[in-house]
């Protein structure tokens, strides 16, 4: 089944090319076909010689209103505000056509009052231009309107609902369950409850809904049901408890909501998300808008393009070396936890003896005797770390995210640290916020510290936060900084 998002994402681009055809014609038909513009009347020319020049700037406007965010969900979000966003993008492309139209000579006539007016200047040509966004701004948004209603009327009927979790059979999750039961077009349908008196619940049901197991059954009920979002019930929640059911669920690609009671113990270090019409707040956003995920992709395929191409003569040194310092392979290949717990190979070059972990699995440490003269050489410049710009190519990396961790110290950390496993809602990368502000870490300490820069970095995602560790990598390697 289609979920709504998707499918409201595909029906608003759609929405959006067809608007903004009818609009190029219009402007088409006003310009040559009208007599509104009588110099520049002919109705010998037809429509079909600009249909290539329509597909142009259509994508063109695909692409500005992307950036502007308009390609998210907005069945949770407030119509007036959708309408303002779509203002604001055809403003931006008004920017653009005036430029393109008229040069920087049309942009000065409306900024500089000094200047003869624009209309006096170019006439019917600005009158045009005006008349074209403004039927933009007006189809554009009740093209808009009309699918999300129509969205709404299936969501109604059950079509494409996302399924939620309540964690408490108590009187605060059945007033939540039955707030959404009233608002259906919202898209979010309980389908059932989580306790941990599930041994004394009779009938295992509540307000008839199955209750299906206890907190500690999350993992597995959250898979079997196709789970898209958990509510949790602070009634029967106590904080100790909730912090368990964040390390349960945390790997997962789930919604987390809470009640904004609860929502206040953590809102000094965790932004949240309102969910229109009822009175949740999302935990742990992904606040990445969709666009910028994909420039987040090209940019790390850019990226470790570039950097093996250039440091090809540096690793056939670094190979050369390797193989004269010491026995052994010339990579080290190991099993990682990546984005929502999955495994996934990492390559680096070998710094260490051969039988560095006969004794199992350890941190490095000060001055670590395992670590081979060239191994030395090669943590503190990094450069045992450019192979895996091959995992970054693969997309089981990105540039930027946190350390990818073994499994074995992945199942020993989240038993000491609260919120360890939100950094698997993260792609792994080769540099991040942690990296960059701390060192290798040697105990449970620097583990910890390391995660408050992760959450921070996973608050505060962004393309420019991107740039600004890729700019602080480089003075790291060149200053030897943090190395171990």
């Amino acid at each position: 089944m289609i979920r709504a998002s998707w499918l409201e994402k595909l029906l608003l681009l759609c929405a959006d090319f067809v608007a903004l055809t009818v609009c190029f014609y219009a402007a088409f038909w006003l310009q040559f076909q009208s007599g509104w513009v009588p110099e520049k009347l002919d109705l010998g020319r037809h429509f079909s010689s600009y249909y290539q020049a329509a597909l142009v700037v259509n994508i063109l406007w695909i692409i500005i209103f992307a950036v502007s965010g308009l390609y998210r969900k907005w069945l949770l979000e407030s119509r007036v505000f959708q309408i303002l966003i779509v203002i604001r993008a055809v403003s931006y492309g008004l920017v653009l056509i005036l430029v393109a139209l008229f040069g920087m000579d049309g942009l000065q006539r409306i900024f500089a009052p000094d200047q003869l007016p624009l209309a006096f200047t170019y006439g019917s040509r600005i009158k045009l231009v005006l008349a074209y966004v403004t039927l933009s701004v007006i189809c554009v948004a009740s093209l808009r309107l009309f699918i999300q209603y129509c969205l709404r009327v299936l969501l109604r009927r059950g079509f494409g609902v996302d399924r939620i979790l309540v964690l408490g059979a108590s009187d605060q999750g059945w007033a939540i369950t039955e707030q959404m039961r009233k608002s259906p077009e919202l898209g979010q349908q309980v389908i059932g409850f989580m306790d941990e008196r599930y041994a004394q619940i009779p009938d295992k049901e509540f307000h008839g809904l199955p209750v299906l197991g206890k907190y500690a059954d999350l993992p597995r009920i959250l898979k079997r049901e196709r789970i898209a979002g958990i509510i949790i019930s602070h009634e029967s929640s106590s904080i100790r408890e909730v912090l368990r059911i964040f390390d349960w669920v945390a790997e997962l690609p789930i919604h987390i909501y809470v009640v904004p009671d609860l929502y206040d113990v953590v809102a000094g270090h965790f932004k949240g998300n309102l969910v229109h019409g009822i009175e949740l707040q999302e935990v742990f956003a992904y606040n990445l808008a969709p666009w910028q995920v994909q420039v987040k992709r090209l940019m790390d395929i850019g990226v470790a393009g570039l950097l093996l191409l250039l440091t090809l003569p540096a690793l056939l040194i670094t190979a050369i070396a390797i193989k004269l310092n010491s026995k052994g392979p010339l990579f080290y290949c190991q099993e990682r936890v990546g984005l929502y717990g999955r495994p996934f190979m990492v390559y680096k070059f070998r710094t260490m003896h051969t039988d560095a972990e006969k004794g199992g699995p350890q941190w490095a440490t000060k001055n670590d005797p395992r670590i081979t003269s060239i191994g030395r050489i090669l943590r503190k410049t990094r450069i045992d770390e450019i192979p895996q710009l091959l995992c970054v190519l693969k997309g089981d990396m990105s540039m930027v995210g946190p350390r990818p961790e073994r499994q074995h110290f992945v199942e020993k950390l989240r038993e000491q640290i609260p919120l360890y496993m939100f950094r698997l809602k993260m792609k792994p990368g080769l540099t991040g916020w942690a990296q960059v502000r701390h060192s290798y870490d040697t105990s449970i300490e620097d583990v910890e510290k390391k995660l408050k820069y992760d959450l921070y970095y996973f608050e505060n995602m962004s393309i420019l936060l991107d740039v600004q560790i890729l700019v602080r990598t480089i003075w790291v390697v060149l200053t030897g900084k943090g190395a171990q």
